[in-house]
């Protein structure tokens, strides 16, 4: 049986094993340094290629272009759902102003404000779905947009017009000079705005021609369905016929034509003017009568038909063209090269007998 001091030699022996066999095993663990583990750069450029083709081909495989084809299907139902809805509204909010005359300034900011939002929201939602559909496709969509944006720098300076009219267009709307609907004449030009978009303008002549004309050119315009207008028939005169009598016809005329549409006529009696031009065939007088911008037309046909109505039942005659035509006899032969008259010719009963 082992004594106390054997016991505790042999314990002191066990812990010295236990401390030895420790650190054996600590040292045969060597810490790997982290370059080491995630491998040196030759093996990743040897392991590049396998890479890039292991990524084209999780691309290109069968599963991945169904799913990408189904995201961008998705895509283009979303963005076109969303404009057809908005599309929709705006439908449903134009209605409540049908009510309205079409030169009513409401109906028409409410055509302006509603053409201006159905384009924004076409560029947005095309712009969004674009870049969408890009990143589906794995395309870098911050390279490109870097990359666009240097390039918009170059293409900018060749993009001039295209800036100024988008500028205009905006300058535009918010000026409050032009909306759907208005009679606008452009030059020599007259038609009815039909859209108003942010570069241009579409503009309808009445013999159904469509004017595009960008937003930028239209700098100096007149609108004529602002504020008010003046039905304007200018009437021709005989001369030898008494002035003061036909104006009194006209002058009737017009006072029956403003008391049945008191509607459509402003602040203003109907005036005759008086003569206003000496013309070559006739002397010229007017009919002027103020009323609410695009009734002026039928109002200048219906007083045309009237006054000739009250100038037959008058026994006025409306003047023709006339010329006046004065025939001069000569009587003296002049050289076509001098003014010095020749001897006139003698005819046979006047002319002198020769001296025998």
């Amino acid at each position: 049986m082992p004594t106390p001091s054997q016991a505790a030699a042999a314990r002191l022996l066990q812990q010295r094993a236990a401390q030895a066999a420790q650190s054996d095993s600590t040292a045969a663990v060597v810490p790997v340094p982290a370059d080491t583990l995630q491998g040196s750069p030759l093996a990743d450029l040897v392991d590049a290629p396998s890479r890039l083709i292991a990524n084209i081909s999780d691309i290109f495989s069968l599963e991945a272009i169904l799913v990408s084809g189904l995201k961008v299907i998705l895509i283009i139902a979303i963005s076109g759902l969303v404009v057809k809805l908005v599309d929709r509204a705006l439908h449903i909010w134009n209605k409540r102003f049908e009510g309205l005359a079409l030169i009513a300034p409401r109906r028409q900011r409410a055509l302006t404000i509603s053409t201006l939002l159905s384009s924004t929201v076409r560029y947005v939602v095309g712009g969004i779905a674009l870049i969408t559909v890009l990143d589906v496709l794995h395309i870098d969509v911050a390279a490109l947009i870097a990359t666009a944006g240097i390039a918009g720098i170059a293409i900018g300076f060749g993009a001039q017009s295209l800036v100024k009219d988008m500028i205009g267009g905006i300058l535009l709307l918010f000026d409050d000079t032009i909306h759907v609907g208005d009679m606008i004449r452009i030059g020599t030009d007259e038609g009815w705005v039909e859209d108003i978009g942010v570069r241009t303008i579409k503009i309808r002549r009445f013999n159904g021609e469509l004017l595009m004309v960008p937003a930028g050119d239209l700098r100096t315009f007149g609108n004529r369905s602002v504020g008010f207008v003046r039905a304007i028939v200018p009437v021709g005169l005989s001369y030898g016929q008494d002035t003061d009598r036909i104006m009194t016809v006209m002058q009737r005329v017009a006072e029956e034509y403003a008391a049945d549409h008191k509607d459509i006529l402003m602040d203003e009696e109907p005036l005759v003017q008086g003569i206003t031009n000496f013309g070559e065939s006739s002397v010229d007088a007017r009919i002027v009568i103020k009323m609410i911008p695009g009734e002026q037309w039928d109002a200048e046909r219906e007083l045309r038909r009237r006054l000739k109505q009250a100038f037959d039942r008058e026994g006025i005659s409306i003047p023709f063209p006339q010329r006046t035509l004065h025939v001069v006899r000569e009587e003296e032969d002049r050289s076509p090269f001098s003014t010095a008259a020749t001897a006139p010719k003698a005819s046979g009963q006047d002319q002198a007998p020769d001296a025998v």
